[in-house]
């Protein structure tokens, strides 16, 4: 015969006691780490500015907060890695040295007819666009160093023949897209824009491109023949 018996309402109550709660120390917690730090900030921001905020709340403001911090760090990396982002081979082996980038000491004209006669059109294209620069350059139009990018000369110049120009070479030079003759004659064409924009009368003033259209004010009055009023 049993005589053990269980006293249920005592076993209630030890149930409810936290105190005898030992499985709590191996049941790991129910918030994830933006919840925790949600309550965290929303405990800092009333102790220190008195405001009371719900956890829902500071929950998705930390984490459009965050969405924002994700997309400006990815602007930035963009800005001042523009090539990583242009569509091409990343590998792809290129036809020049990339030190050979610059602007002085290069007989423009004469390298540009060789490259051309040899049908090397990527040659050619990246030294037309280097003498672009050299034109802009010479103008004032852009502040040459050898570490900048297109991208920061497109800025620069903001012209907008200039920045077609520049996604073209763009594509060639980092891209790894096929440089053919067409390409060339559209460079070639987009360059004689821009040397028109930029191009420095005498007194040291732009010329006007001859594309401009003069407006005439629709108050302006003719005067007519045989001194018709």
């Amino acid at each position: 015969m049993d005589t053990l018996q269980i006293d249920s309402t005592q076993l209630v109550v030890f149930r409810n006691d936290a105190r005898y709660d030992y499985d709590r120390e191996l049941v790991g917690g129910s918030q994830n780490l933006l919840e925790w730090l949600a309550e965290v900030v929303s405990e800092w921001l009333n102790e220190t500015f008195d405001v009371v905020l719900d956890s829902d709340v500071t929950y998705w403001a930390l984490l459009i907060l965050g969405a924002l911090v994700v997309a400006f760090a990815l602007w930035l990396y963009w800005r001042f890695r523009p090539k990583l982002f242009v569509k091409g081979e990343k590998n792809g082996a290129l036809d020049y040295d990339v030190t050979e980038d610059t602007i002085y000491g290069v007989d423009f004209d004469k390298d540009i007819s060789k490259a051309l006669k040899a049908a090397d059109y990527r040659q050619a294209v990246r030294l037309l666009y280097l003498q672009t620069l050299l034109h802009l350059q010479n103008t004032g139009r852009i502040d040459w160093q050898p570490s900048r990018t297109p991208a920061q000369y497109m800025r620069q110049a903001d012209i907008a023949p200039f920045s077609d120009m520049s996604r073209h070479f763009i594509q060639v030079r980092y891209g790894n897209y096929q440089a053919t003759s067409d390409l060339f004659d559209r460079m070639k064409a987009l360059q004689k824009e821009v040397m028109l924009q930029t191009a420095v009368t005498p007194n040291g003033q732009t010329a006007v491109s001859p594309n401009a259209q003069t407006s005439v004010s629709p108050n302006a009055q003719t005067t007519k023949k045989g001194g018709e009023p």
